[in-house]
């Protein structure tokens, strides 16, 4: 499990790079690549050997060129998925995929739901991001379900409802 350090400044609080690392922060999607520099002093990798920009460290999805990337995008460490939760309890359950996007798990649907732009939001805001492993993950929508089936079944509907709607989704 990481390290939480203080933060560089200007840069909301991420996730510290390694234990050795007295400053800095990175995104998860940094976390998660195979072209960090995980033992550099700041946030630096292949693609920006001499510190990695603000807008990336900040959430900003490497994913396609760059100005000054040397060619080099993201590249995720596994196939897997990598999970994090952002906040506190419950928190929101999130995952970086391999094509670098950010997936976000929507309790009242029980699914997983590509959301880069909510994530982004989650970044930009001061929230203690955590990683987790799979069975981390597991645990946590094993809870939503629990209180999903849990509750009242036409307040359950009303509240999926509400969300599909908020996403201009038709509802019946």
């Amino acid at each position: 499990m990481p390290t939480f350090l203080a933060p560089l400044p200007n840069i909301p609080p991420r996730i510290a790079m390694n234990d050795e690392l007295r400053t800095g922060w990175v995104s998860p999607l940094c976390m998660v690549c195979a072209h960090l520099r995980r033992n550099a002093e700041s946030p630096a990798c292949d693609a920006f050997p001499e510190g990695i920009p603000a807008s990336i460290l900040a959430g900003g999805r490497h994913v396609d060129s760059y100005p000054g990337d040397r060619g080099m995008g993201f590249r995720k460490l596994s196939g897997d998925p990598s999970f994090f939760v952002a906040g506190s309890h419950p928190g929101t359950l999130f995952r970086v995929t391999a094509a670098g996007s950010y997936e976000r798990y929507v309790p009242i649907l029980d699914l997983w739901e590509l959301d880069n732009q909510f994530i982004g939001y989650v970044l930009s805001v001061p929230l203690t991001i955590r990683a987790i492993d799979p069975a981390g993950a597991g645990a946590f929508i094993d809870s939503a379900r629990i209180c999903l089936e849990s509750m009242n079944p036409c307040m359950r509907e009303v509240r999926r409802m509400m969300y599909l709607s908020s996403h201009g989704e038709k509802t019946e």
